[in-house]
């Protein structure tokens, strides 16, 4: 007669690692639904993020993924590490299994012991990619030090910017960010007037009515300084005009907008970082003088393409000839080859 008996906790385990394959194709593949509302415009590079922004999260990723390949190693031991309670490391673990970074050997009766999977390694390799991307690592000190300013003082008060450096917020992807990299996002938001010098000695900083404006809108900084500001304006979709009420009117053709904002912007980073590219002084003085152009093209009534995208050449053409490369003259480039695909789509 055939044993008809169920093997109950091998259905658990096989209902289990279905479980975690579909939340890893939920990652892999998200669904995206277009928002709209207070004239944001998401960027697609929030859908499907990593854990680059926990820090406790990938210090424990990257310390499993030291271990021998294959190797399980157990919670107590990171726990006596890296000096945080148990509990703490276990929710961790949860976490990092949940998304299918990691598996425990709880099947064998070993709760406390984890081994990095497959996707694990595919997310190791990612971070390492981001480490040493100056990009990423510019949106990333913006947007954190903004969050990190609002949670210490939403009050306004004024604040020591380099304490930011001593928190766990300050590490990215596993790695800490620098003191020259806290002046870069220290430069945008305070040229965007998201903060604003104190004027106090020793030089502190405040968060302003617009940079509380944006920690709570949710938004990135880039997505909040790109958005489509509120007020009258004539707007035109196809053979359909509807007319703002009445002051100042600003007109979108919705089909093909042209907004070089994002050309301002660099323009005046290029301004404010150019004395720390180490070039010559007529060198520096014509770089400041191009980004001028630059700002004045970009910030016309009537903006030309095709003055903005020349003046723009004439802005990198001078940067690269800039050397030896420096941390600032590499975050610029960078700027201004994300500036150039926001407005020209290249």
């Amino acid at each position: 007669m055939a044993n008809k008996d169920i093997d109950h906790r091998a259905i658990e385990k096989h209902v289990k690692e279905i479980n975690k394959a579909y939340q890893r194709a939920a990652r892999k593949y998200p669904v995206t639904v277009p928002v709209t509302g207070k004239g944001f415009s998401i960027s697609s590079s929030i859908t499907g993020v990593g854990i680059e922004q926990d820090p406790q999260l990938v210090r424990l990723l990257i310390w499993l993924g030291e271990q021998p390949y294959n190797g399980f190693a157990e919670q107590s031991a990171y726990a006596d590490l890296a000096g945080v309670s148990p509990e703490d490391v276990n929710v961790l673990a949860h976490v990092l299994e949940r998304d299918g970074l990691i598996d425990s050997m709880g099947a064998f009766g070993e709760d406390d012991a984890y081994r990095v999977t497959d996707d694990g390694r595919v997310e190791l390799r990612r971070l390492a990619q981001l480490r040493s991307d100056p990009a990423a690592r510019h949106r990333y000190a913006t947007d954190a030090f903004l969050r990190w300013l609002y949670t210490t003082a939403h009050d306004q008060r004024p604040t020591d910017a380099v304490a930011f450096l001593t928190t766990p917020e300050s590490h990215f992807a596993g790695d800490e960010l620098s003191g020259t990299e806290l002046h870069y996002a220290l430069a945008r938001l305070t040229h965007s007037g998201l903060v604003e010098d104190a004027g106090t000695d020793p030089k502190t900083v405040a968060i302003t009515i617009d940079g509380i404006d944006c920690v709570l809108s949710g938004a990135t900084v880039s997505d909040y300084l790109n958005r489509t500001r509120p007020g009258d304006y004539y707007s035109i979709n196809g053979t359909n005009i509807v007319a703002g009420s009445q002051g100042k009117v600003e007109q979108h053709n919705h089909n093909n907008a042209f907004d070089p904002s994002a050309m301002r912007e660099f323009a005046a980073l290029v301004q404010q970082l150019a004395p720390t590219f180490g070039a010559e002084p007529a060198q520096q003085a014509e770089l400041i003088r191009d980004a001028e152009v630059l700002a004045e093209e970009a910030d016309s009534e009537t903006p030309q393409p095709g003055r903005i995208r020349a003046a723009f050449d004439t802005v990198m053409g001078g940067l690269a000839q800039i050397g030896p490369a420096s941390a600032g003259l590499t975050a610029a480039v960078q700027y201004g080859q994300q500036a150039f695909g926001a407005v020209f789509g290249g």
